[in-house]
């Protein structure tokens, strides 16, 4: 028996161990907080294989309050384990999430092609390997996989889609690539595309603006973002409509900025955030706190405003600061970073990456098929 059968076969037995483990009393508060963040308080699914992808993530992906994963404690926490046993949990933190074409079977091994990163898998299973028969050439899997030496191992739920429900499976790949870009960019062209671009996107925003940074009224929002959307596509009236629904009722301007690094991003207040590191005794004043707090922590604004902000008034920073947090000694330079990577980790995380979304050749093809009916 090969060593990458081994391990396919001892994953059964990692895995039950791993999900024992990943019960301990420790974990509670976490799995609580994100089981309620992506479920709501009464946990209702469509099926079982959307709970059992959720215990995946959480077990091999999520990162706890001091960055490790329940993987690399489980692998600490038993020393005892082979080298190649190590490297091979730890590897269940690379997961490839996506919609995967099954082009063919070598016996026990499907041959795919992932619909989201457009790149080929081999794919095993560590169950017996007749549940391929409901599988074949043509046919679609929803599911998340883990490396296992060059090849790769079916994780968590699997959901099998037969080539008559393309639609469907394509559906399933546009969404993962819409809400998680990043799973796009393990194809090193795809990522490459993106960065051309939101290089481009940025050039004609400033071309378009004047200015990679502006200041718009709620009201003129829509209006202006569709004004530039159509002059960089050069079709005018296909610009989709900005989505407000983000916005309270009681936000009356937004900042945009196209960072070149960034990407594209809308604040809220920006204009009252502005009017603060411009002068800092408006802090006394709660509406401006208020939104500085928010920029410091909430999780769904990136850290780009803050960063300008202060480096625009680097003297006027730490007073804003600190009577934004309330901490007398707090200043941007010794405490700012380590501030907004605990209430902004994902973005730290992916900040390497681009803020465009990049479709397959296929996937865009069924996009504007869609659009044509």
């Amino acid at each position: 028996m090969s060593s990458i059968d081994e391990l396919v076969q001892r994953s059964v037995m990692l895995k039950r161990e791993l999900l024992d483990y990943s019960r301990k009393p420790r974990f509670d508060r976490a799995f609580r907080q994100e089981i309620r963040a992506r479920f709501g308080r009464v946990v209702v699914v469509e099926d079982e294989g959307e709970l059992s992808n959720f215990f995946d993530w959480f077990i091999q992906e999520h990162r706890l309050h001091d960055g490790r994963t329940v993987v690399d404690l489980f692998v600490e926490a038993h020393p005892k384990l082979s080298d190649a046993e190590r490297d091979f949990l730890l590897g269940w933190r690379d997961v490839r999430e996506g919609v995967f074409e099954v082009t063919r079977r070598d016996g026990s091994v499907l041959h795919a092609v992932n619909l989201v990163d457009d790149l080929p898998y081999r794919i095993r299973s560590n169950a017996d390997e007749s549940i391929f028969d409901r599988m074949p050439p043509g046919s679609y899997l929803g599911s998340r996989i883990v490396p296992v030496h060059d090849d790769w191992l079916l994780s968590g739920g699997t959901a099998v889609y037969s080539a008559h429900q393309q639609a469907s499976a394509y559906q399933m790949a546009i969404r993962l690539a819409a809400e998680q870009p990043a799973l796009v960019f393990h194809n090193p062209q795809r990522l490459a595309h993106a960065w051309d671009l939101q290089r481009a996107q940025h050039a004609a925003f400033v071309a378009h603006f004047g200015s990679d940074e502006i200041t718009l009224s709620v009201d003129g929002l829509d209006k202006a973002m569709r004004e530039y959307w159509d002059t960089h596509s050069g079709k005018p009236g296909t610009a989709p409509p900005t989505d407000l629904d983000w916005l309270d009722d009681s936000v009356e301007s937004v900042g945009v900025i196209y960072d070149q690094q960034s990407g594209l991003g809308m604040y809220a207040d920006y204009d009252l955030a502005q009017q603060a590191f411009a002068d800092p005794d408006l802090m006394r004043r709660r509406r401006y706190k208020e939104v500085i707090k928010a920029y410091l922590h909430d999780d769904s604004v990136d850290p780009v405003p803050l960063q300008r902000l202060t480096a625009r008034h680097p003297d006027n920073a730490d007073r804003v600061l600190r009577a934004a947090t309330g901490k007398p000694a707090f200043t941007w330079h010794e405490h700012g970073e380590q501030l907004l990577r605990k209430h902004k980790a994902d973005w730290y995380d992916n900040s390497h990456l681009p803020r465009v979304t990049v479709f397959s050749d296929r996937l865009a093809a069924h996009i504007r098929a869609g659009h044509q009916k």
